[in-house]
């Protein structure tokens, strides 16, 4: 961290990789602590409103498998990626400086909570839609509750696109490979895809049960009047018209996109930073 040592564009990626990856370390280390919080939260907010809290155990022993059978396989990528990095550009030799050997060590948690977290973030929304949503969502009583499990999806979004407004630290003081910014924007579809997916296809069930439900609660409102239409007209009808139509009242107003001002002004806020972070790091190399 010394910037007497930046002589060359050689050392000034040295200094940026010594500055950048213990902040991205660091981070992603934070936010899969808070991933991890938010998901058994939402687990159990879910399990409640559907009356199946005594799942909530079977469910995190899952998760907590999942979890350990990651770790074994971000860490076997990180000493592979940082094995072929050092083999190609020549730096495994034990005549290096001690701070350049340290800064091939950190490479290692780099790539593994690099590789954690995307699996992480992306199981959690798998499961949840696998475990949680599907069997649950067809009932005509539960649909309106998936909205926890996507409002994770999006928290896992907005903790991603954070990660990436970091990544332009590697680009102080030298230019942009095109490589790069081919890889990173790989990365970057590879990442949302995993992570959106789940909440698409979510959103599009929920969607598709409020739809069938309205048709249902308008079908039963119309064989009321029918009935009434022909003399069968007594308090027991009127009642069910009235609570039909309660239903129906809320059916439409019911918004399966959450409503909550402050979470979409957040990742609207977020994902404006990804490029805005980029673009001034370009305009700043220049």
């Amino acid at each position: 961290m010394d910037l007497a040592y930046v002589v060359d564009e050689r050392s000034q990626r040295d200094f940026n990789a010594a500055l950048g990856m213990p902040l991205i370390i660091g981070y992603l280390w934070l936010a899969i602590r808070i991933m991890h919080r938010r998901a058994g939260r939402r687990i159990a907010d879910f399990l409640v409103s559907v009356r199946r809290v005594d799942e909530y155990p079977q469910h995190i022993k899952k998760l907590e498998k999942k979890l350990i059978t990651q770790v074994v396989i971000a860490s076997a990528l990180a000493i592979s990626i940082t094995m072929i990095y050092l083999t190609t550009e020549g730096l495994l030799a034990l005549d290096l400086k001690p701070a350049i050997i340290l800064l091939n060590a950190i490479a290692v948690p780099f790539w593994f909570f690099l590789f954690l977290f995307i699996m992480q973030s992306a199981s959690f929304t798998r499961y949840m839609y696998r475990h949680l949503v599907l069997p649950s969502i067809t009932r005509e009583t539960n649909f309106s509750h998936c909205k926890a499990l996507y409002d994770l999806g999006l928290s896992n979004v907005s903790l991603a696109l954070m990660m990436l407004m970091l990544v332009p630290i590697f680009w102080l003081g030298k230019p942009i490979p095109v490589i790069d910014l081919l890889i990173l924007m790989v990365m970057v579809v590879f990442m949302l895809a995993l992570l959106f997916l789940p909440v698409l296809k979510t959103l599009w069930l929920m969607r598709t049960y409020r739809a069938k439900n309205i048709a249902s609660i308008e079908t039963a409102i119309e064989a009321i009047l029918v009935k009434r239409r022909s003399g069968l007209n007594n308090e027991r009808t009127a009642a069910q018209l009235y609570r039909l139509n309660q239903q129906l009242e809320d059916m439409r107003q019911f918004s399966c996109w959450p409503r909550d001002i402050v979470q979409n002004i957040k990742i609207f806020i977020v994902s404006a930073g990804v490029p805005t972070s980029w673009l001034l790091m370009a305009w700043f190399v220049k």
